[in-house]
């Protein structure tokens, strides 16, 4: 199999750019909800979004990740549709509808029973898990296709609506309102949906043994993520305390979460682009690829988080309102510690490319049983301060135990002294970013203090060597639209292609 993409510099690029909007969309529609919903209503909306993730995980069977990793080699020689992902969109439809049906079945039980602005909600939230599913879905057909400047546009034209979409559903019908805007957000790439199928329906790719293995990992590993992660942080302090608290953790939570996935976006080339390295035997090219891109991921990421965290005490307050002053630490710990978290999708998605998603799986079976233990435990003591710290400590395990997975069963080495330049840099950012808003406690040091903390860190990544001369080229020729880096099959003595397609029937 090959990785389809016209340039891994330009794709790597594109998705930044991509991830970097999504950011900056999904923190403007929590600022939007924060302001005209308050705190309990943060709580509810934060509660729906996590729902969306877990009806996702559940229903989507493993299918979207095996779209990503598999359909370059069963696109239509055209490029028009892939008979896998017909198929697969088959089986996906069925187990969708089914989920919806079930919540809104669930909604107009509510409603029945006298609940109407609860029954919204869920109808709500019925409409945002249908949306998202579907994007996800297409989302990953392009990636694995290396369509990342068709899938940037889409993601483009969702942040744009988000906003204003999420301003005016919670301004006209409260918490539903505002969830119906989040499901505004993923129309444009669930559209995109048709593109993808085999029109002629000529050609039904056969799921072989080891698809549905990789599917099954895949699935069982996600949904279990999501369930006893995210998902069971709210609910149990939901059952333990109130929505007030719940509302305080989720400004952490999201800001954790528009970090993961900024990581996501930027890492959204990987699993084709190492997996086509794997399929052709490339090892060392597939070390150097990982090693590039964890230090990548790291210079990007660094800033957000130790910067983000420096100026939260300014930030929540000012820009969430002084009802969310007691989420300040919640939220310094929560944007700190996705630094190791996100750092971690990049061992995980190898394992991916390599198709060890059943020991992918075990490990995150693993940290979230350990996580329920912990929460159970603590966090009706601790409340939403002791969850994060939980989160974080499990953050750095998990990242800790990734690297030495990936040296004693990869045999990839973990370049340690670039990961200490990264902290280092990190560091000098949050160092100059605080020292501003002591100095300047407002909006106007807070400013002060991105430019300083920026100014910095860009000072010490090239003082410290984390960005290569190579890689300035590249991104320079990229620039100038002079390179195309394409990752093509290798052919055996025979002139064969050693492409993955054969474990598509």
């Amino acid at each position: 199999m090959k990785y389809r993409g016209k340039s891994v510099v330009g794709s790597s690029l594109l998705n930044t750019a991509a991830g970097i909007l999504s950011l900056a969309a999904g923190f403007g529609a929590s600022v939007i909800v924060a302001r005209l919903l308050g705190v309990e209503g943060s709580g509810l909306v934060a509660f729906a979004l996590y729902f969306m993730w877990l009806s996702t995980a559940v229903s989507d069977g493993g299918m979207s990740q095996t779209v990503l990793r598999f359909i370059a080699g069963d696109v239509a020689m055209d490029g028009t549709g892939s008979g896998l992902f017909t198929t697969l969109m088959r089986r996906f439809v069925v187990t969708t509808t089914l989920m919806a049906v079930g919540i809104l079945g669930y909604a107009f039980f509510l409603y029945e029973d006298g609940n109407g602005s609860s029954a919204l909600i869920w109808g709500a939230t019925a409409i945002l898990f249908l949306s998202y599913a579907y994007s996800t879905m297409a989302l990953n057909a392009a990636h694995g296709l290396g369509q990342m400047r068709e899938a940037a546009e889409k993601t483009l034209i969702g942040c744009v609506i988000q906003p204003f979409a999420v301003f005016g559903g919670a301004l006209l019908a409260g918490p539903a309102g505002a969830i119906l805007g989040h499901a505004l957000r993923h129309f444009p790439q669930a559209l995109a949906v048709r593109g993808y199928l085999r029109a002629d329906g000529r050609r039904r790719a056969r799921f072989t043994p080891e698809l549905w293995k990789y599917a099954r990992h895949n699935w069982i590993e996600y949904s279990l993520t999501v369930a006893l992660g995210a998902w069971a942080e709210l609910a149990i302090l939901g059952l333990s305390f109130s929505f007030m608290e719940v509302g305080y953790y989720s400004i952490g939570l999201n800001m954790n979460g528009l970090v993961l996935q900024l990581a996501i976006f930027l890492l959204a080339i990987l699993v084709p682009y190492l997996g086509s390295l794997h399929d052709s035997d490339d090892h060392a090219s597939l070390v150097e690829g990982y090693q590039r891109s964890l230090r990548w991921l790291g210079i990007v990421l660094a800033p957000v988080c130790f910067g983000g965290a420096a100026i939260v005490p300014v930030l929540v307050p000012s820009v969430f309102g002084p009802d969310f002053e007691p989420a300040v630490n919640i939220s310094e710990i929560m944007i700190l510690f996705s630094f190791p978290a996100a750092l971690s999708f990049v061992a995980g998605r190898t394992m991916l490319a390599r198709r060890l998603s059943g020991d992918h799986m075990k490990i995150s079976i693993v940290r979230g049983l350990v996580s329920i233990v912990l929460m159970l435990a603590l966090v009706p003591i601790y409340g939403a301060l002791g969850t994060a710290w939980i989160k974080a400590v499990l953050s750095v395990a998990t990242f800790a135990f990734f690297m030495w997975y990936c040296r004693k069963h990869l045999g990839i080495p973990f370049a340690a002294l670039d990961l200490v330049k990264l902290i280092a840099a990190g560091l000098l950012c949050a160092a100059a970013a605080r020292l501003c808003i002591v100095w300047l406690p407002n909006i106007a040091g807070m400013g002060l203090g991105i430019l300083a903390g920026a100014a910095v860190y860009v000072a010490a990544l090239f003082l410290l060597s984390l960005v290569r001369p190579d890689e300035r080229a590249h991104v320079g020729d990229w620039l100038k639209g002079r390179t195309s880096v394409r990752i093509e099959p290798r052919s055996d003595d025979d002139g064969n292609s050693n492409d993955a397609s054969h474990i598509i029937g």
